[in-house]
């Protein structure tokens, strides 16, 4: 970040998700419209979006909401480190992004699906340095390569995935310095 710019007082983690979500939300789109199955109307009111784009993976795994989206942070993936005396922080975290589709009915159906929504994440992933600028702490932010095309096993079910990774740096200032 320039100098001189005033820094927010604490990290934004959650934040970073949600701008995550709503990149996805408006950018991954097939055809011109969202890969990810509509939520019920109970779930979009609690989930807070019309789509099946969670943060975080879900408790209560739903066959009804594929294909879906997860954005979440795994364990050890997150590093957080002050700079000298004068209170700034960093912290980076690495958010999977994670895509799950249907191969049950239609083996061959999934794996064009798969294809289609992988190539639309990656131009969404790539088109945004800093989450499209919308979270103060945000001083960079990069797509990676994950697993890619991979299988994953849910209760015993194995659903058709895509897998990348989504690095976020975070700058913030700890008010008044720090205390020695």
């Amino acid at each position: 970040m320039p100098t001189g710019v005033s820094l927010p007082a604490q990290p934004d983690t959650l934040g970073a998700l949600r701008a995550m979500q709503a990149i996805l939300l408006s950018e991954c789109l097939v055809g011109g419209v969202s890969p990810f199955a509509a939520l019920s109307a109970a779930d979009a009111s609690r989930y807070g979006v019309a789509n099946a784009i969670f943060l975080g993976l879900p408790k209560d795994f739903k066959d009804a909401y594929l294909p879906q989206c997860c954005l979440w942070l795994p364990q050890g993936s997150e590093a957080v480190a002050l700079e000298g005396y004068a209170g700034r922080a960093n912290a980076e975290f690495e958010a999977r992004v994670r895509v799950f589709v249907d191969l049950r009915t239609d083996w061959y159906a999934a794996e064009q699906q798969i294809l289609a929504i992988r190539d639309v994440l990656w131009s969404a992933l790539l088109r945004h340095e800093r989450l499209g600028g919308t979270v103060a702490t945000v001083s960079a932010s990069e797509a990676r390569a994950g697993r890619g095309l991979c299988y994953e096993q849910v209760a015993g079910v194995e659903y058709r995935c895509y897998e990348a990774l989504w690095l976020v740096r975070q700058q913030w200032s700890l008010t008044g310095g720090r205390v020695v």
